[in-house]
């Protein structure tokens, strides 16, 4: 059956025909009216684009995150420009809209993050809840912003002088319920501000009883845990470093054991830790992947510590926990979504004035929000477990029905909503079941040799945080000897350095050196580099150009 097309009267005014039925299931126009209101946000006199649309206009930016400015907004209107009377209908320029941003500022939108964005997982969402107790995770990262002297200025960067970051750096800390990949609360400070600071503030005011919420072993303290059990109700499960909280108290049967925690000013907590390895075979085949930048080597042999407030081993028992302890890689998920499919990471945040920033932020997360809203009502619908439905896929589909919506009339929304839901999870859609996570965290990048164009080299990254490093690998020279370049690139200077090592009893054979870290290569190049002219010690300067000559 035919859907009915709505109609439009010649005297309808833009802003009062223009509607986002796909965001206000979730962002009620009805609360953002009343928050504006409420903060006195509301224009003087009525323009084409009053601030409750400047509202559902700062959460497509990052929906439509390709578009311009100007675009985002010619993008949420397309559905309704074919009905309307006017074809030469004019919108506002990218300018006039940054103003109508200025003037709204980002209260309105913490506060309609805060009202909106709260834990969606019911009894029947799979994956959701694990020992009687709704999973939630902490973590946090660092976002780009616009290079202004503003930007610079607030937020910072994370290095000085050569090796500083290019663009400023946001620290947002994020809790987010794990069965759903909703983000429920957020916090946004300086880069240079420590995660171990701005965690408390999520614990103390986002955190609800009944809730076990995953740390990393970098946030986790006795402060946290004392906050979590006395005043919040909740429950904690946090990763352990190798020499904290090792006084064992009383060993419970399945190995585990309890101890007293007395932080500072706050009441004291018993918490019970787990010690385990991980399987011999399956740790040796781990220990073959290739390490990260900051995670070096698994040890087959490393002993591996979870705390948690849960101490009943009949409750929760120990295996159980080390399982659900893997959950709390979703959040890493969660923020790979809305930074690398919703933000594009490439590019840093469009906003050029801290408050800005801010404002661009909460729309983020209530983009964020409501595609995760959307997904959670079609697998809820469909009997599936949320983890199925693909986040791009997702993106894509409500991006159609944004103007969809616009052309249909009212009384056909809930035969289109059914529709949105049913395509959601399209079969040819749907991810496998959700795996363990055990690989690290490596990105793969292809980097240009140009500069070694005329050397059969090898590449491989080096662990350094503030540049870039190839390591070229050859054969022994004539003099007896196996040299080693490694070639730093650092924002506009390189500096080339020179390691070498005698040959053992066998001078004809292929001898390979370890420089810097670098893992070991198990096919040498078999290529003589005797044309490489001696370098003095030390590192220095050289121009790329030369060594292709």
């Amino acid at each position: 059956m035919a859907f009915s097309i709505q109609q439009l009267t010649d005297d309808s005014k833009l802003s009062h025909a223009l509607r986002f039925e796909v965001l206000e299931q979730v962002c009620p126009r009805e609360l953002v009216s009343d928050l504006l209101t409420r903060c006195h946000a509301w224009g003087k006199r009525e323009r084409s684009l009053n601030q409750l649309l400047v509202v559902y206009y700062v959460i497509g930016l990052s929906l439509f995150r390709r578009l311009n400015l100007a675009a985002v907004l010619v993008h949420l209107v397309r559905g309704l420009r074919w009905l309307w009377a006017n074809p030469c209908l004019r919108l506002p320029t990218a300018a006039a809209l940054v103003y109508r941003r200025q003037q709204l500022g980002s209260p309105i939108m913490r506060h309609l993050f805060q009202r909106v964005c709260r834990p969606m997982a019911t009894e029947q969402t799979k994956g959701a809840f694990r020992f009687g107790l709704r999973l939630m995770a902490i973590d946090g990262t660092l976002d780009e912003v616009a290079d202004t002297p503003a930007n610079a200025q607030y937020f910072g960067r994370m290095s000085s002088g050569k090796h500083q970051s290019p663009f400023p750096q946001v620290r947002c800390v994020y809790l987010a319920e794990v069965g759903t990949h909703a983000i429920v609360d957020a916090v946004f400070a300086p880069c240079r501000v420590a995660e171990q600071r701005l965690v408390p503030v999520l614990l103390s005011r986002a955190v609800q009883p009944g809730m076990l919420v995953l740390m990393d072993r970098g946030v986790v303290s006795a402060a946290e845990l004392s906050m979590l059990v006395h005043q919040q109700q909740a429950h904690g499960l946090a990763r352990l470093k190798a020499g904290q909280f090792t006084h064992a108290e009383q060993v419970l049967s399945d190995g585990s054991y309890l101890l007293t925690l007395h932080p500072l000013g706050l009441h004291p907590v018993q918490v019970r830790v787990i010690e385990y390895r991980i399987e011999p075979h399956t740790a040796e085949r781990l220990a073959e992947f290739p390490s990260s930048q900051t995670v070096n080597r698994a040890d087959p042999r490393q002993v591996h510590r979870l705390v948690t407030t849960l101490l009943d081993p009949q409750h929760a028992p120990a295996l159980e926990l080390i399982l659900c302890y893997h959950e709390r890689w979703e959040i890493e998920a969660c923020i790979d979504e809305q930074k690398t499919h919703l933000r594009l990471s490439g590019q840093p945040l469009r906003s050029k004035e801290p408050a800005l920033v801010r404002q661009e932020l909460y729309g983020l997360l209530l983009a964020h929000y409501m595609v995760r809203w959307w997904m959670h009502q079609s697998a809820c619908e469909g009997d599936l477990d949320p983890d199925r439905l693909s986040f791009t896929h997702a993106v894509e589909v409500l991006d159609t029905a944004c103007s969809e919506f616009a052309l249909v009339a009212r009384q056909e929304f809930p035969r289109l909503q059914a529709r949105l839901l049913a395509d959601l999870r399209e079969p040819t859609s749907l991810l496998p079941p959700r795996r363990l996570r055990f690989y690290p965290r490596v990105v793969k990048r292809a980097y240009p040799l140009s500069i070694a164009s005329d050397l059969d080299s090898r590449v491989l990254p080096s662990k350094s945080r503030a540049s870039v490093t190839f390591y070229l690998f050859k054969w022994h020279c004539p003099l007896g000897c196996v040299m080693v370049i490694s070639l730093h690139y650092n924002t506009s200077v390189l500096h080339l350095s020179r390691g070498r090592e005698h040959l053992s009893k066998h001078p004809a054979s292929p001898a390979l050196l370890q420089f810097s870290g670098a893992p070991a290569i198990q096919q040498p190049i078999p290529h003589p580099i005797s044309h490489v002219p001696p370098l003095s010690s030390g590192n220095a300067a050289v121009d790329p150009l030369a060594l292709e000559k």
